[in-house]
């Protein structure tokens, strides 16, 4: 098996096309295949015989690097996650479905960890048109939009996101108290994120607004909507829920520190 850096159109198109069979189990390094994410991650190729066996990706916009690996067999998910290590320095996040624990704790010392759910937009005919306090933010939007997610601590935020796909926000004034957008947008899939409202002016349907909005404009017949959502956070899941969203599954969030190389060589004897 042949691990390499993808920086080539063929290469990378080969990547899209393997990670698109699955695009939900897929959605993290997917997503990192199209600009402007791509130009801020690392992504790397396992093949066999000139064929595609497994994908992975280093994010680096947010203040820790994000591991992704898309779906392969065992071995070679424990290649390119090797690979990954061998790119950071120390701490690290990832997203992984609950039967990958294992393969990264082997590897890495989880320093914090929750649940989410994945949810998918499964019934669209849900969202009935109607007067909104929500509008599409245009370029001129982006500085407050910054200045908003910044305020309120938003770690999955980066202004390099704006370029991904629309973002819908209410404002008071020339403020921004709630917005949403997009983190991924690909082909097959688009994931919603950065659903955030002001505590001043929760309750007031803002998020949903937004939200809706957002699914309105990206959702297709052939495109998957989806989100991640942490699953003690029961107001939001039902708000996602009335939209028209369903729990897929279930994965987890770590905040991780790989070990010593000499720890993971006799964790893995």
């Amino acid at each position: 098996m042949r691990i390499e850096r993808v920086t080539e159109k063929r290469l990378l198109h080969a990547c899209r096309k393997f990670l698109s069979a699955d695009p939900l189990s897929n959605i993290l390094p997917l997503g990192d295949l199209y600009a402007p994410l791509f130009d801020v991650s690392e992504v790397y190729a396992a093949a066999e015989n000139a064929r595609i066996v497994g994908v992975s990706s280093v994010f680096h916009a947010f203040s820790l690097p994000t591991i992704s690996i898309g779906v392969a067999h065992e071995q070679v998910k424990k290649a390119l996650l090797e690979k990954a290590l061998g790119t950071i320095s120390r701490d690290f996040v990832t997203l992984i479905s609950l039967d990958e624990t294992s393969l990264y704790r082997e590897r890495a010392k989880v320093l914090l960890s929750f649940t989410e759910h994945q949810m998918v937009l499964t019934k669209p005919q849900s969202l009935e048109a109607s007067v909104s306090p929500a509008h599409k933010a245009a370029k001129k939007d982006l500085e407050a939009l910054n200045r908003f997610y910044v305020e309120h601590e938003s770690e999955a935020w980066n202004p390099i996101q704006f370029g991904v796909g629309p973002y819908y926000v209410v404002k008071q004034g020339n403020e921004i108290v709630s917005a949403a957008g997009i983190h991924i947008l690909t082909p097959q899939i688009a994931q919603l994120g950065n659903v955030l409202t002001d505590r001043a002016h929760r309750r007031k349907g803002y998020s949903k607004a937004c939200t809706t909005a957002l699914v309105r404009e990206v959702s297709s017949s052939n495109r998957i909507v989806s989100l991640f959502v942490r699953t003690d956070n029961a107001p939001a899941i039902r708000m996602y829920e009335q939209i028209g969203f369903e729990k897929h599954k279930i994965i987890e969030f770590l905040f991780m520190r790989k070990k010593p190389k000499s720890i993971m060589n006799r964790s893995s004897d």
